[in-house]
């Protein structure tokens, strides 16, 4: 199970290049970000948002949560399995740092922001932000799951239960997979049963004439 655990740090990693988030206002898509593009000030906006440029500044949190699953992969690479404590700590602070660094986006945030630079929240703020809908997609949820699979995968190494772990993966496969089979030939049965009952029907209609 140690090598695999490259699999999910890997993926966590690619999961920055995919899409993120994108926000929304009366159900018109004004921004869209990456998470490389939130990392690095890189948020691409839409309509009559993207006039006013970018001016979106580097988020630390997720560049930090970038270089923790960096040095994962590459403790998977060059340490062996003693190793195993730091791959999972590597895992939860990029967990964590990801939360962290994307909390800024969230509503509540945004209007904490604008409280502090406008000198307080009016109702004016409230009924505007109202209108504001944020939405997080695959690539975000990708690496938060990849994330928690390479800590549990890690934590099974470290823990000495790896053996255990891969016996019970390998039984639901194997559980899976016949009960796969069994489904397919229902189907394929329950496929031919139709065919020969529409070949009896239409022996079964007088010819037309």
């Amino acid at each position: 199970m140690w090598k695999w655990i490259r699999i999910p740090k890997g993926i966590a990693l690619a999961a920055f290049l995919l899409p993120w988030m994108t926000v929304s206002c009366s159900n018109q898509k004004v921004a869209e970000a990456s998470g490389f593009g939130l990392a690095f000030g890189r948020i691409t906006a839409m309509g009559q948002a993207s006039q006013a440029g970018n001016g979106a500044s580097m988020n630390f949190w997720l560049i930090l949560s970038l270089l923790a699953i960096a040095g994962g992969l590459f403790l998977l690479f060059t340490r062996g399995r003693e190793a195993a404590k730091l791959v999972l700590g590597t895992s939860a602070a990029a967990f964590v740092l990801i939360l962290v660094g994307t909390w800024r986006y969230s509503k509540e945030a945004i209007l904490s922001e604008a409280a502090k630079s406008g000198g307080g929240s009016s109702d004016l703020d409230r009924a505007a932000l109202s209108l504001i809908q944020i939405d997080w997609h695959f690539g975000y949820w990708l690496a938060l799951l990849a994330l928690i699979a390479a800590g549990v995968m890690a934590w099974l190494v470290m823990n000495g239960k790896e053996a255990e772990a891969e016996a019970r993966m390998r039984a639901l496969a194997a559980e899976a997979t016949e009960k796969a089979k069994v489904a397919a030939a229902k189907a394929s049965e329950a496929a031919k049963d139709a065919i020969e009952a529409s070949k009896e029907k239409k022996d079964d209609e007088p010819p037309k004439g």
